[in-house]
């Protein structure tokens, strides 16, 4: 018995990583105006970001094309494998329902085992290459299943972005939070809830604070945390390359982990923060 993992652009799991690990990953549409790309394939993240400004309206973003979604899982299971995907979190997207519904299309879709993310972004990648590596030492579905929702319950999602414009408009947060945001011209601090939505976690003044607060609630949240020495943490941004560098070295000064990865957000993830979001990810236990 062997698994593979299918997860959506918006994992934002760095190539070299999904394709040293196995992953496949099923682009996702994005609209800018009126013109539709495919993230990964005809739209790269560095041109995306280079003209963010100047486009007409903010992109809009869809879930994978459904028949995508069907060669994609048909391929895994005709090569003898099941299918275990992943995909970006039911609070933001309807992608997993549509997977659900191509799941029940397949040929075998007892052999086709699909799990809402609960986030976006590289929190969302990292919970796939823990999936990943978990299938291949797996003896049974059920067994690595409790395992990834295990370390799913505990993955921790924190960020901060210039401002809450791209989020309020995109309707992943509440217009009253995008308003108190803008008024006080704060740097708001978010988080994702036990439901995959976001919600304001806190703000602070500046960039530098909110660096500084992003790694004070992983300092609160992993203070009596055991193998800390073991855990890979993530970070994500966009276009900000050189805070992800501050958060990392920041974190390394003040915690023994077992790595820093760092990836660039993607352009469907980046179509609803924007430019200049910095993302921090981490599992609370073991």
């Amino acid at each position: 018995m062997s698994f593979k993992v299918v997860v959506d652009s918006s994992s934002d799991i760095p190539l070299d990583k999904a394709t040293n690990s196995g992953i496949t990953t099923v682009p996702m549409p994005v609209t800018i105006d009126g013109e539709i790309f495919l993230e990964g394939i005809n739209l790269q993240a560095n041109d995306f970001y280079s003209k963010f400004e100047t486009f007409k309206e903010l992109p809009k973003t869809s879930q994978p094309n459904p028949n995508t979604l069907l060669e994609t899982y048909e391929k895994i299971l005709s090569e003898g494998h099941e299918v275990v995907a992943i995909h970006l979190s039911s609070g933001l997207s309807s992608t997993l329902s549509t997977a659900r519904m191509i799941r029940e299309m397949t040929s075998a879709p007892e052999r086709v085992h699909v799990i809402d993310s609960l986030g976006a972004s590289f929190g969302y990648g990292l919970l796939a290459l823990f999936a990943q590596n978990v299938l291949q030492f797996a003896s049974s579905w059920e067994e690595a299943e409790k395992t990834i929702l295990e370390y799913r319950k505990n993955m921790r999602y924190v960020f901060t972005i210039d401002n809450l414009e791209y989020l309020v408009k995109g309707g992943r947060v509440s217009r009253p939070a995008g308003f108190i945001g803008g008024l006080l011209d704060v740097k708001p601090i978010l988080h994702f809830t036990s439901e995959g939505k976001i919600e304001p976690f806190a703000k602070v003044r500046t960039r530098r604070a909110a660096i500084r607060k992003l790694v004070e609630i992983m300092a609160d949240d992993l203070e009596n945390m055991e193998n800390l020495h073991q855990q890979v943490i993530g970070i994500s941004h966009s276009t900000c390359f050189s805070d992800a560098q501050i958060l990392a070295e920041e974190i390394r000064q003040r915690f023994q982990v077992k790595d820093i990865w760092i990836s660039e957000i993607g352009c469907v993830v980046g179509s609803h923060t924007g430019p200049g979001t910095l993302a921090l990810f981490y599992p609370t236990s073991k």
